[in-house]
């Protein structure tokens, strides 16, 4: 593997990492839905091994973790709420407001 290649699986591996910290996910939940074993996603995390344009789909519908932001490290557009609840359906605005609850019970539950 190129020296510029292991480099960029290696900060993509931490951009990883850092979102799914983010997310307080574990890295058994993101194997599964990545469809590979435990260790196999440790490799991700650690650059060892580059992820698929597949597997990169899969973060971004599963997790909303923004493809442009793990391989460039720039958010592809930043965020606004307001915006984002203004254009969205019904049925899109109430998954939103489960999962930011879900995050939010999460995070309380860390902290105990």
């Amino acid at each position: 593997m190129s020296t510029i290649r292991k480099s960029t699986n290696v900060e993509i591996g931490k951009r990883l990492r850092e979102a799914r910290h983010n997310l307080r996910g574990k890295q058994t939940e993101f194997a599964c839905a990545l469809d590979v074993t435990e260790e196999h996603y440790r490799k991700y995390e650690s650059g060892a091994t580059g992820l698929s344009a597949e597997k990169l789909l899969i973060l971004f519908e599963k997790y909303g973790i923004d493809p442009t932001y793990l391989v460039t490290g720039k958010n592809s557009d930043e965020f606004n709420l307001d915006r984002y609840i203004s254009s969205c359906n019904k049925e899109q605005r109430d998954q939103f407001i489960d999962r930011v609850l879900a995050y939010m019970n999460r995070l309380l539950k860390d902290m105990r």
